[in-house]
């Protein structure tokens, strides 16, 4: 049980880091019944991350239940779960959202050395407006998709064994029901394959390439079809759970298939360290480099390169101080002519009123300081959540 960290930077390298992970790994949920729910009240005096001469502020009640359930039969598990993720604006209406995630997966212990996993979910969401190149000034609510995927994987060596070989396939489907955004649903089909091999108990390196095939929508004269592929060399170690990491370096390069766009190729990296400086105080660091596609029309994509740094201390048995920053520079490519710098902080406490209430009050800071003067932004958000979870 935490505090949920709003720092977008931060979130979505540490997410990052996680979808990079051997995507047939057998679940170490123990099993149960498990349901958390974080009620906020939020005030945020940007929320549609716009130049400050637009800028509308609103106070919105946000409720986010999370709920999971994990059992087996045998050597085999499964896991169902579902996040949610809900706000009501006190003035702008428009901009209520109701998000949604549903995942199922089944891991299947086939013999001591073959496993195989399959997993589905469907995600109703909105989109954060800091996080995209996309600029628009006159929207009255969040871009909204429909997302659904399947994953089907297959791995030969169990997780303890010296060698390990895994592959897997992921089919995902996107699409944006509302502020015309069409041009950017897509189709992709992604093959992954990855080869682990142990060097110590608790070390492993690992080789692994990523291709993923994405057949957006066609718009008017202007078609965002590419082929992005990554290849990467990287370490994962655990120093009896006082330093943990899982890094990796290597090359990527997104394809387009109109000669009009241009392609992007280069280094890449990922990586996240936690490290537990002693029982009451962690520490973690993450680094991520990659190509995203724009969100903008007839526009290619561009380079992310981020950093996040978070720190969780404990006052006291029942006190903790959580304190994060991301930063992160986007380069697009398509034109010389703009920059993206965004930098996010966040501070908070948090106090366990019971051993499953928690009370918490957070305050954060996000920017964009963009080459592109209506690009910029700023925003204050503050933050008052109760925390419940529940466990069987």
């Amino acid at each position: 049980m935490g505090m949920r960290n709003s720092t977008i930077f931060l979130l979505s390298t540490l997410a990052i880091a996680v979808l990079s992970s051997n995507a047939v790994a057998q679940s170490d949920e123990k099993p149960g019944l498990f349901a958390t729910a974080d009620a906020s009240i939020v005030h945020d005096d940007n929320i549609y991350r716009v130049i400050d001469d637009l800028a509308q502020s609103d106070t919105y009640l946000r409720l986010r239940p999370e709920l999971a359930a994990v059992g087996g039969l045998g050597k085999h598990r499964f896991q169902l779960s579902y996040n949610g993720d809900y706000a009501k604006f006190s003035d702008q209406s428009d901009a209520d959202y109701t998000d949604h995630d549903l995942r199922g997966r089944i891991d299947f212990d086939h013999t001591l050395r073959f496993s195989s996993q399959f997993e589905a979910g469907y995600q109703k969401e909105h989109e954060e407006p800091g996080t995209l190149n996309r600029v628009q000034l006159d929207v009255t609510e969040y871009n909204k998709y429909d997302q659904n995927f399947v994953l089907a994987g297959l791995a030969y060596g169990s997780e303890e064994a010296i060698g390990r070989l895994a592959v897997n396939y992921r089919r995902t489907d996107k699409d944006y029901t509302n502020n015309e955004l069409d041009f950017l649903d897509y189709l992709g089909n992604q093959f992954t394959g990855r080869f682990t091999y142990r060097v110590a108990p608790n070390t492993r390196v690992y080789a692994e390439a990523i291709i993923s095939d994405l057949d957006y929508t066609p718009g008017i004269n202007f078609e965002l079809d590419n082929t992005y592929k990554r290849y990467r060399a990287g370490v994962t170690w655990d120093f009896t759970g006082k330093l943990t990491g899982d890094i990796n370096i290597g090359y990527q390069d997104r394809d387009y298939d109109l000669d009009t766009i241009q392609d992007i190729d280069g280094l890449a990296y990922d990586g996240e360290i936690t490290w537990a400086l002693n029982t009451y105080t962690r520490v973690i660091v993450a680094a991520n480099r990659e190509s995203i596609d724009s969100s903008l029309e007839e526009a290619g994509g561009f380079l992310r390169t981020t950093y996040g740094l978070s720190i969780n201390h404990e006052l006291t048995e029942r006190l903790k101080l959580i304190a994060d920053a991301g930063y992160s520079n986007d380069e697009l490519v398509f034109s010389s002519n703009r920059e993206d710098k965004r930098y996010a902080y966040q501070f908070g406490l948090e106090y366990e009123l019971l051993r499953n209430v928690a009370l918490a009050v957070d305050y954060t800071y996000e920017e964009r300081d963009s080459t592109l003067a209506i690009a910029d932004y700023k925003a204050n958000i503050f933050g008052l959540n109760v925390i419940v979870a529940l466990e069987d």
